[in-house]
């Protein structure tokens, strides 16, 4: 029994180590750092290389850079009050598990209750380690890490006009969400101790050494590479109107010198931009706003603003081209110009910069919120702020933001249907029309315009307007617009020319001349905003509806900026496409052998000197001219318009030779030979003179628009508005303190051609 048991011992043991050794194997085989399949043992740990850290293959400076922001509370003792700071960082990975970041921040800090608050600027240095990545393994896409940071910070400090330093040890302790590819939340409780200014002046007992016990949360981006860059990723295609975007909102702006509760104030915004990339676009911006006087100065300043923004797209910088982003962070620096009302009257320079989030309702809608910062020269300072320092505003705006995003590459069949559509229109509209400053009564608007849609999603559209208002004095303005006409409908739904509702925004500028009270006739300027929604009627015949916010200011503050609000009802015919216009056109219509024509025509006209007694004057016209295609023309006249003055006990005999150009608008969009009705815009001048004692010839400009209608045996008829601006020197001792003055025709007339 001995010998079997000495014989079986070594059997024992070499069947043991046969059975261990696929095990062994196994075991080697396993990737190092691979420590969820393997598991750990003494054995292993004891037989193996110990585990090394992760790296980053072919890493080079600033390809896994990360940017955050973000906000916190802190507190410096039991006995001082809550202070609140703001923060930015930028950092790098140096591998998986260490890296670095440099941060700024500013703030406000209690000394303790009942002191002056320490207002700071900082600059900090961390060394950050990432304690997920140590333990368990370097791995793409992981929701949650917690990272330690352990660095320095140095502050400037001033507290109740005191200036002071201090330095300081600083540990935190992060956890980050990663929301998305490149998106994360975070949370860091934070320890700092600092040394420096005592302040003595203010408290005795304030401790050299202080502790900050903070506790921040924000948001940051991480630069993604290779295929965790693109994947997921939608090209960008930057096509006519791709990429529009736009936004409107309010909140709360202030003057930041000498800041507080107080100064806080409302403000609106506007804007409207374009991505020219998938990082980079250009924006125009309008803000205004109440502001509360700076240094406690009673009462306050309205301040509109305009300016050209930069805007940078950090979420496609560090995470790719994604439209289907949640969340999107911007920034925005740019020039602006700057005008307040009860100042001297005239635009500011300046600078502006700021940081623009947004939550994505839908791929077409969503949130914004927007805090910004604009300096302006030290006269605006002066002028508008009753400070001699310059003064920095400050808004943070919250709004919503419409963008059409990749409309080529969404909806490509629209760009066949656009071609085919009738894409010129002739407007003509009235509305209602109400001032929000001053008492002006109601008033009513006019318009007719000629535009086209250029895009199937954009439009241009210029208008001669008119309008007055019934209380006394009266206001009356003669202006043109041009507009700019986006159709949400067909950004969100692709192009269809046969679609019963149309929806659009508008936005324009407008300028002309504007005559108020015993006020004499001045320039006006103005910008507006607002919906047009149309309804189809048939193929060439659609109504509109437009209700527009108008902004108008006349010059030599006459009337200041004034908020308008107008509703427009009308009806929008649309054009064919064009056609050719040469001397077969001309052969092949009735034109042939009938170009030349004669005409007369009479009607009422208002005087710019009579606005306030509504005094009727009259004209009588006879022309004579020549049609060279089926679009342009040439004729030459004499006017003569008759005019009491201002107080009716004279009248003023006024003669006018004209040369005007005629532009066949109808013929000019479609091609028909046979058509009745033309629409002929005439833009002219001549010279005028009148009977009135003094009276010197001077020149004459003159524009309108004039309906013809043909009939039988080449008699036409028609109905023109004009407008012709005359020379003060032609009627001195009627209009004072005015360089020239407008006489307004409606004339009717017949023409023969032969």
């Amino acid at each position: 029994m001995k010998g079997l048991r000495q014989c079986m011992l070594p059997a024992l043991l070499f069947a043991a180590m046969v059975c261990c050794a696929p095990r062994v194997e196994a075991k080697m085989t396993y990737q190092l750092n691979d420590t969820i399949r393997s598991g750990f043992d003494a054995l292993g740990h004891v037989l193996q290389k110990p585990l090394g850290n992760p790296v980053f293959e072919n890493k080079r400076f600033g390809d896994h850079l990360f940017l955050s922001g973000g906000a916190g509370v802190s507190m410096s003792g039991l006995h001082a009050r809550p202070g609140v700071s703001m923060e930015l960082s930028i950092g790098d990975w140096v591998t998986p598990v260490h890296g670095w970041r440099v941060g700024f921040g500013i703030g406000n800090r209690s000394i303790k209750k009942g002191y002056p608050d320490l207002f700071f600027g900082r600059v900090s240095a961390d060394y950050l380690l990432n304690f997920t990545s140590l333990l368990r393994g370097y791995r793409q896409g992981r929701t949650f890490e917690l990272i330690g940071a352990i660095g320095a910070e140095y502050r400037r400090l001033k507290s109740d006009g005191v200036w002071g330093n201090e330095f300081g040890l600083r540990a935190s302790l992060q956890g980050r969400f990663n929301v998305s590819h490149s998106l994360f939340l975070y949370l860091e409780p934070r320890l700092t101790l600092s040394a420096g200014s005592r302040y003595k002046s203010m408290i005795d007992d304030y401790r050299r050494f202080c502790p900050d016990l903070s506790f921040n949360v924000g948001l940051g981006y991480r630069l993604l590479q290779g295929v965790e860059r693109t994947t997921g990723t939608t090209d960008f295609f930057n096509i006519e109107d791709n990429h529009l975007f736009f936004g409107a909102g309010g909140g709360a702006v202030s003057f930041l010198r000498g800041a507080d509760r107080s100064t806080i104030d409302w403000g609106t915004q506007f804007y409207i931009g374009k991505w020219l990339s998938s990082v980079a676009g250009l924006r125009a911006k309008w803000q205004f706003g109440r502001y509360i006087l700076p240094g406690g100065e009673p009462g306050h300043r309205y301040i509109a603003t305009g300016s050209l923004d930069y805007v940078w797209n950090i979420s496609s910088a560090f995470g790719g081209y994604r439209p289907d982003e949640v969340f999107g962070l911007e920034l925005n620096l740019g020039v602006a110009g700057a005008y307040a009302d009860n100042a001297k009257g005239r635009l500011y320079p300046g600078l502006e910069g700021g940081l623009t989030a947004t939550f994505r309702l839908s791929p077409n809608w969503s949130l914004y919120v927007e805090p910004q910062l604009q300096v302006f020269t030290r006269r605006f300072s002066r002028d508008a702020g009753k400070g001699f320092a310059i003064s920095p505003m400050g808004s943070v705006m919250g709004g919503l933001r419409y963008t059409i995003g990749n409309f080529a590459h969404d909806f490509p069949e629209s760009y066949e249907e656009y071609a085919k559509a009738r894409n010129y229109f002739l407007t003509i509209s009235g509305a209602p029309a109400w001032r929000l400053r001053g008492d002006y009564g109601t008033g009513f608007m006019a318009s007719a315009g000629f535009g086209k849609r250029f895009t199937p999603v954009s439009s241009w559209r210029l208008t001669a307007d008119g309008s007055i208002f019934s209380h006394t004095p009266k206001f009356v303005s003669l202006s043109l617009s041009a507009d700019y006409l986006f159709s949400i409908s067909t950004s969100m739904a692709g192009f269809n020319p046969y679609r019963v509702f149309d929806l659009s925004g508008v936005v324009g500028v407008t300028g002309g001349i504007a005559h108020y009270g015993p006020n004499p006739i001045k320039p006006l300027i103005g910008a507006k905003a607002g919906l047009h929604g149309s309804f189809r009627l048939s193929d060439a015949l659609d109504l509109y509806v437009e209700p527009v916010l108008v902004a108008t200011r006349v010059s030599a503050g006459i009337t200041g900026w004034t908020p308008e609000v107008r509703v427009m009802a009308g009806l929008a015919y649309r054009l064919g496409r064009g056609a050719s216009f040469g001397e077969d056109a001309v052969y092949a219509s009735p034109l042939e052998g009938s170009r030349n024509f004669v005409s007369v025509s009479a009607g009422p006209t208002l005087f710019s000197g009579n606005f306030n007694n509504r005094r009727v004057n009259g004209a009588v016209d006879a022309s004579v001219g020549r049609w060279f295609t089926l679009v342009s023309g040439l004729r030459c006249g004499m006017t003569y318009d008759f005019i009491p003055d201002e107080n009716m006990r004279r009248r003023m005999n006024m003669g006018s030779v004209h040369a005007d150009y005629l532009l066949n608008i109808t013929s000019l969009i479609t091609r028909d030979e046979m058509r009745r009705f033309h629409i002929i815009g005439l833009l002219g001048g001549g010279v005028s003179f009148s009977d009135v004692k003094y009276s010197r010839a001077g020149l004459m400009l003159e524009t309108g628009m004039q309906f013809r209608y043909n009939l039988p045996f080449n008699v036409d008829v028609h109905l023109e508005p004009n407008a012709s601006f005359v020379m003060n020197r032609v009627m001195p001792n009627y209009r004072n303190n005015s360089r020239f003055s407008v006489v307004t025709r409606l004339m009717a007339g017949v023409s023969y051609r032969f």
